[in-house]
């Protein structure tokens, strides 16, 4: 199977199906294969998934979450809230809902390996990795683009097993605000998170959901990538 076949096949879940679980050695073999297939700078891998199984109860408190902070941001913007007829809950985040299982990704603390210890202390260099207020604040840019290399890895190994998975940036920065059961986020330790995704079986896609709608039909132009030439460009390309 190529890479077009198996990352092709990833579509966005709107509901998951609560009674087609994947096991808990599943999941393990998904995440050791992306694992196995991800890059790090200087092999630090400084970023950790938490892997969070079936328990419809905390789903249900992460979803809430994560509703809470799109309700922030429309008030913000625009004055709306939860009693306000225009309020609509963002469908897309309803995967969060149903989701058997959660990966919540946080920064970690990374002591160097044996070779870059040695490097580290014969060049007199500090490795900041250990250092907890560099990594959850000023490492977050290159953690995220590696977090998003394995995410991808991981999405792969998944959908090639016949499982579906979903991504959510749209949570709380302010680690008050996550459930105080996730101690790995609201702990005095803790660590804001970068990336929540979510794995199982899908039982409708959004897809569908625009379908059903009416906004694909209406307009099959309507909910397309941007095209290539916007996002890539040739700088040195010849006439």
């Amino acid at each position: 199977m190529s890479i077009e076949d198996s990352l092709g096949k990833r579509k966005h879940v709107m509901h998951y199906d609560t009674e087609i679980i994947p096991t808990e050695a599943e999941v393990e073999e998904i995440l050791r294969i992306g694992y196995s297939l991800a890059t790090s700078k200087q092999k630090s891998y400084s970023y950790k998934f938490h892997v969070l199984g079936p328990n419809a109860k905390r789903s249900k408190q992460l979803w809430h979450m994560a509703e809470g902070r799109k309700i922030d941001v429309d008030y913000e913007a625009y004055g709306t809230t939860t009693e306000s007829k225009e309020y609509i809950a963002n469908d897309g985040l309803f995967h969060i809902k149903s989701a058997p299982y959660t990966l919540i990704v946080t920064p970690r603390l990374a002591p160097p390996n044996p070779h870059y210890e040695h490097n580290f202390r014969i060049t007199h260099s500090k490795w900041q990795l250990e250092d907890w207020e560099f990594v959850n604040t000023k490492n977050r840019e290159s953690m995220a683009i590696e977090i998003g290399m394995c995410a991808k890895a991981i999405t792969g190994a998944a959908l090639d097993r016949g499982w579906d998975v979903s991504y959510n940036i749209c949570f709380h920065n302010d680690r008050k605000k996550w459930p105080t059961s996730l101690p790995f986020v609201s702990g005095n330790w803790g660590f804001r998170p970068t990336l929540m995704m979510t794995l199982g079986k899908a039982k409708k896609y959004y897809y569908e959901r625009l379908i059903e709608n009416g906004s694909i039909s209406k307009d099959p132009k309507y909910n397309l990538d941007p095209p290539f030439e916007d996002i890539f460009e040739f700088f040195d390309r010849r006439p």
